[in-house]
This record gives C-alpha cells, sequence and structure tokens, in this order.
C-alpha cells in the first residue's frame, strides 16, 4: 500500500494543464463561461494565395478583430497591421494556394499567426527579417504543421 506525500500532491499542482480549469463550487452555467473568458478570443480566416489583396484584407479583419474584444483603437490597427505585414512575408517566403491567418487574444497578449496550406519555404521564412514586424512585434518565429509552415509574432497591449 503506497501513501501520497504533500511533496507529491503539491507537484502534481503545479504541472500544466491542456485547458483552463474555474474555480470550484460554480454552476455549470458559470463554470463554461469562466473556461471561455480563461481561453481568450480567437478568429480564424482562409484567404487566397493568389490574391493581391489578401495581406489587406487578413490586416483589416484582424483590426477588427481586435477593436471588437476591447482593445484600444490604436492598438487594433496596430495589430491589423502587423496581421497585414506578417501576411506579406508570408505570401513573399512560403508560396502556398491558401493563407489561414489566426487572431488570438489573452490577457495582455496578442498573437498572430499566418499559415501557409501546403506551402513551402523559398527564402529566409524568419518574420523578424520583415522591420514592420520587428517594429510592431514583441516577439515572431516560425512552426511547421503537417498542415505547412507557420510564421507568428506575438504583441503586449493595454486592454480599454
Amino acid at each position: 500500500m503506497s501513501t501520497t506525500t504533500a511533496l507529491e500532491l503539491s507537484g502534481r499542482a503545479t504541472r500544466p494543464q491542456l485547458y483552463p480549469v474555474p474555480a470550484q463550487g460554480l454552476t455549470s452555467a458559470a463554470r463554461a463561461s469562466a473556461r471561455r473568458e480563461a481561453e481568450g478570443h480567437r478568429r480564424t480566416w482562409a484567404y487566397p494565395g493568389y490574391d493581391e489583396d489578401t495581406p489587406a484584407q487578413a490586416g483589416f479583419a484582424a483590426g477588427l478583430a481586435y477593436g471588437i474584444w476591447g482593445v484600444r483603437p490604436e492598438e487594433a490597427e496596430a495589430l491589423g497591421q502587423l496581421a497585414g505585414h506578417l501576411t506579406t512575408h508570408a505570401m513573399r517566403v512560403l508560396p502556398a494556394s491558401r493563407y489561414v491567418v489566426t487572431v488570438l487574444c489573452t490577457g495582455d497578449t496578442a498573437t498572430v499567426s499566418v499559415l501557409a496550406r501546403h506551402g513551402r519555404p523559398t527564402d529566409l521564412t524568419d518574420p523578424g527579417t520583415h522591420a514592420a514586424v520587428c517594429r510592431l512585434a514583441d516577439s515572431w518565429g516560425t512552426r511547421e504543421f503537417a498542415a505547412g509552415p507557420c510564421v507568428f509574432a506575438t504583441a503586449r497591449f493595454t486592454a480599454a
């Protein structure tokens, strides 16, 4: 028969969670609302790779989404510009037939990602090589997924 020590229990409590867990003792509706709030806001759009208006459309949609989520107007506009510049960068270095743009807002952090569906890198994919991305974002990077390569950038802001 094994016993669990307090140290083992405290170690289990510090493990990362796969999803936000609201406080206990709430109604089902309150728990669902708290979980949605902890997960933040997320919106995704798909754009054709052959359309030269794709970066402008992605930037406009991202700025609008951040504005609806309560981000200050000047910051929402800057995040829209970030989405447009990141999409431009992705279209230049990751040719693909379709781009999936996702924006995320959690706490005081905004994330913009552009996935090139089944794209293949033709050039340096680091979004930090794009001057506007460096100016607007706090951090950036690339990831490789089964669906294709992805470039992303994050920025901190103050909620309205």
